[in-house]
């Protein structure tokens, strides 16, 4: 099946041309194809059932690619100097189709700058897009699943409803981000930063939470079920119809935080720390 995923690949980019860092690009995204493919199988899919999700999820080229300068694709030397050329026509070409609603799924864009963009139910599932910037963008209702995402900026952007599952987002800012109803279920968020964010009916089961810093927010009906939350901190939160089941809450701080007597009894049944805490 590799080979058949190698040349689902070839065969998008094909009408391009040799442009440079092509095969940069169709490596990564074979790469990100070829992973997809093998959860797919893991989840008990036949062959053909996995290739076909699988290749559905690798979005339309043309809705990018329309948008790269002609002479981008014109057959050249693949110099550095080429290759930096070619990423910067690819963020353009995101900027430039930054309004529409577009499947962007298994793209390639490290360092992409999407800042201010509107993205309502853009897909950029199983893509790599460490460093990128999405600050003050509206991504309502956007698929980052399975991507990676290290280092990536969500800064003031509106992500209620998005969905990031399995995705690396390792060190991303998210200060005063909009994240209403979002999903990150088994999501890498160490050293995630969320200060400010608005985090209601936020799913953070089966993540790694670790060091996390939630103090003072408000954390109405948010689910942390069966996370890893050794050293987060929620001091001074507010805690009302939030999940900890199943979660290793242990090491967590929770010094001076408010709770409802459902959250104390579950987080006191955890053996977590409770001495300084109020319950309402």
């Amino acid at each position: 099946m590799e080979k058949q995923l190698t040349k689902f690949v070839n065969q998008a980019f094909a009408p391009y041309g040799d442009f440079p860092g092509k095969d940069d690009v169709i490596k990564e995204m074979t790469g990100n194809l070829q992973e997809k493919y093998a959860d797919l199988k893991a989840e008990g899919l036949s062959d053909q059932e996995a290739y076909k999700q699988t290749v559905d999820s690798f979005g339309d080229v043309d809705e990018i690619m329309e948008h790269v300068p002609h002479d981008q694709a014109k057959p050249q030397a693949p110099e550095a100097e080429d290759n930096k050329s070619w990423k910067q026509s690819f963020k353009a070409a995101f900027a430039a189709a930054k309004r529409s609603t577009s499947k962007f799924s298994s793209s390639n864009l490290p360092d992409s700058d999407l800042s201010d963009s509107e993205l309502i139910d853009a897909d950029f599932s199983f893509s790599n897009l460490p460093k990128a910037n999405f600050d003050r963008s509206k991504l309502v209702n956007a698929k980052f699943r399975g991507s990676n995402l290290r280092d990536a900026s969500f800064a003031q952007a509106d992500a209620s409803g998005a969905s990031f599952a399995g995705s690396d987002l390792t060190n991303v800012n998210f200060t005063g981000a909009n994240l209403t109803g979002a999903n990150f279920k088994a999501s890498a968020l160490h050293g995630a930063n969320l200060s400010g964010a608005t985090i209601t009916a936020t799913n953070f089961g089966h993540s790694d939470l670790g060091g996390v810093n939630f103090d003072g927010q408000d954390l109405t009906s948010v689910t942390f079920g069966s996370s890893s939350l050794k050293k987060a901190s929620f001091k001074g939160a507010n805690l009302t119809g939030t999940n900890f089941r199943h979660s290793d809450v242990k090491h967590a701080i929770f010094d001076g935080a408010t709770m409802d007597k459902i959250t104390f009894a579950l987080l006191k049944g955890a053996k977590a720390n409770l001495d300084n805490v109020k319950v309402v």
